[in-house]
């Protein structure tokens, strides 16, 4: 009886011993960005690259791993810039901050607004900036035609605009100009697009679209681009 008491009192001791030592092993840079704690912005990064670790700040709350995402844990990040403020943090998770693409043809609203104002169909000015400039703002042809929209220096005399190579002025310039031939042809897109490729005169010199193959071929494009 006194032999199985003392086995006893030795496995508790053990198991003491045990919990002792646990106790005070090091926390890992995880554990203390779940618990809050602080912990550097590259030993996050290297606690999210490691694939040893990553199970341990995967959860639910997390966007799927893919391109254009990092895994930061959001206790090292502290509160973002502008009116986003700090991240929200939930105990034992990570958040995920998406890398941000931009793109030089990204003028969405303001094709819109000017589309808008001026009676064009978005589409249509989508494929003119595509066909002119590729989304360029500081191209420049070899006739001198300048931005987006590849305005001409007597067009941006006429608009009275102050920088052509300003995306949203040269939209609202080169959407003014094509509303206008819209209008003067009665809605007939192709004569519209050849007074803005060969210019008002030559449209009315041949009584429609004229014979120039650049012209045609213009034409072309912009309808292949705006089913696009």
């Amino acid at each position: 009886m006194n032999d199985e008491i003392g086995g006893i009192s030795a496995r508790i001791s053990e198991i003491q011993s045990r919990i002792a030592t646990l106790s005070s092993a090091p926390t890992s840079p995880v554990a203390e960005a779940a618990q809050g704690q602080p912990t550097s912005f590259a030993q996050a990064l290297d606690t999210a690259r490691n694939p040893d670790v990553r199970p341990l700040i995967s959860g639910s709350t997390l966007l799927p791993e893919g391109p254009g995402h990092v895994f930061v844990p959001a206790a090292s990040l502290g509160p973002l810039p502008g009116s986003l403020g700090a991240l929200p943090v939930s105990p034992g998770s990570a958040n995920v901050i998406p890398l941000v693409q931009t793109s030089s043809s990204s003028y969405g609203d303001m094709i819109q607004k000017y589309a808008a104002q001026n009676g064009l169909e978005p589409a249509l000015v989508h494929a003119v900036i595509k066909t002119e400039s590729d989304g360029n703002p500081r191209c420049v042809s070899s006739t001198g035609a300048m931005g987006l929209m590849q305005l001409m220096p007597e067009n941006v005399k006429e608009a009275g605009i102050s920088d052509p190579f300003d995306p949203e002025q040269n939209i609202a310039a080169g959407t003014k100009q094509l509303g206008g031939l819209m209008s003067q042809y009665h809605g007939n897109l192709d004569l519209a697009l050849a007074g803005y490729n060969a210019g008002p005169g030559n449209v009315h010199k041949y009584g429609g679209v004229p014979p120039f193959t650049e012209t045609h071929n213009y034409i072309k494009r912009i309808r292949a681009a705006m089913e696009k």
